[in-house]
């Protein structure tokens, strides 16, 4: 189980019909409406690309209003790092997430983000919350709309120098994985530049293809043969709520969560003069780094101490929350990448987008570093 770490302070998944049924979600958000009101929460209402999710987010925030809570409607499908943004630009107390994040298709569900949960709860009601009507048609009110993803974008190119890219020609394929965060990386990497960022996977789809919308439960075919047979210089495959990510090279090889953590964390030692500690999965066994018998040598090139081989997501919720002291990147195993000096939550979409400005500061050659971080890995003796 990963542990969250601006924690999903309460959370409920189920499959579809026969126990993600709009019974239950009502009674679930009346008992979190009268936890909210009580405390006085205004509350923030964000949705993915799953069957009818604009359609149950909508009767979420009509339940929640009929309580009395302040509240805001996501304006459209918004990964959680966007949602997380928000409530960092205080956009509401808490946001309850219409969604089973990287889970199969047949499964829904509503988590709650906040980080002090005391006196909330998602369990049903002991009794019926009154009736709402389920908006079948019709448009939800303006006033209680708020785009999320433009802010988020904003943000975002703040934090990367995304001319680098765009000045150096690369070819960039993009994997949306049908979920929220198509569009984002073709509208920042392609604005009057010369690079291309190609985007697959793209158009909402709420069966995600038929599989787990998660880059590392994906067999991501397509995404490696166009990386490999168009000769392009790096594939991106992001998950479905934007916050697990795969590196695809050249040679259509995906890099195992640990290998994309090292590369990363050695880029923003070198560029940025970043430091902290590193929070990486133990690769996996079929890994060409499996072991990493060199970790003593990479971590004295590059000043960085690696930690949370075992359990990285529980030693990244206690760095985060008891010793207050962020990683330079923290990963789990699916490929959820924490960016500590800029969020501290998992964001696939910054982590691919400082990806790209690796490959582009290193002349295009994303298979040149991971050879030469391999061979450091590996190296037997000196």
């Amino acid at each position: 189980m990963i542990v969250p770490y601006r924690p999903y302070a309460l959370a409920w998944q189920a499959i579809y019909a026969e126990g993600f049924t709009l019974d239950q979600i009502r009674r679930r958000t009346a008992t979190l409406a009268v936890g909210l009101v009580s405390r006085g929460m205004s509350c923030l209402v964000a949705y993915d690309t799953r069957f009818m999710g604009a359609l149950f987010a909508r009767d979420v925030e009509a339940v929640l209003r009929s309580y009395g809570v302040r509240v805001a409607l996501a304006a459209a499908p918004t990964p959680l790092p966007a949602v997380h943004h928000a409530l960092d630009q205080r956009v509401a107390d808490c946001a309850l997430y219409v969604s089973a994040c990287n889970q199969s298709y047949i499964y829904n569900g509503l988590a709650l983000i906040c980080n002090d949960p005391s006196g909330l709860a998602l369990d049903p009601h002991s009794e019926a919350p009154p009736p709402q009507p389920f908006p079948l048609s019709g448009e939800p009110n303006p006033d209680s709309t708020r785009d999320l993803r433009g802010p988020y974008l904003d943000a975002l190119q703040s934090i990367v120098d995304l001319d680098v890219v765009r000045r150096n020609s690369l070819t960039i394929f993009v994997d949306a994985m049908n979920g929220t965060t198509a569009g984002m990386l073709p509208t920042l990497l392609g604005e009057g530049g010369q690079t291309r960022a190609i985007e697959i996977n793209r158009d909402p789809d709420p069966l995600f293809g038929r599989s787990a919308p998660d880059p590392f439960a994906s067999s991501l075919v397509r995404l490696k043969k166009l990386v490999r047979e168009s000769d392009s210089h790096l594939g991106l495959a992001i998950s479905a709520d934007g916050t697990a990510l795969a590196l695809v090279d050249k040679h259509g090889e995906q890099l195992d969560p640990a290998e994309t953590a090292l590369l990363l964390a050695a880029y923003l030692v070198r560029q940025y003069r970043q430091r902290g500690p590193l929070v990486v999965p133990a690769p996996a066994a079929d890994s060409p780094v499996a072991g990493l018998p060199r970790i003593g040598a990479w971590e004295e090139n590059t000043g960085l101490r690696i930690e949370g081989l075992n359990d990285p997501a529980q030693r990244l919720h206690q760095m985060i929350f008891h010793e207050r002291n962020p990683p330079i990147i923290g990963a789990t195993p699916n490929g959820q990448l924490i960016v500590g000096r800029y969020a501290l939550y998992p964001d696939a979409i910054l982590a691919g987008l400082l990806c790209a400005e690796l490959v582009a500061r290193s002349g295009g050659s994303l298979r040149t570093l991971v050879e030469a971080q391999r061979e450091q890995l590996t190296k037997v003796g000196g």
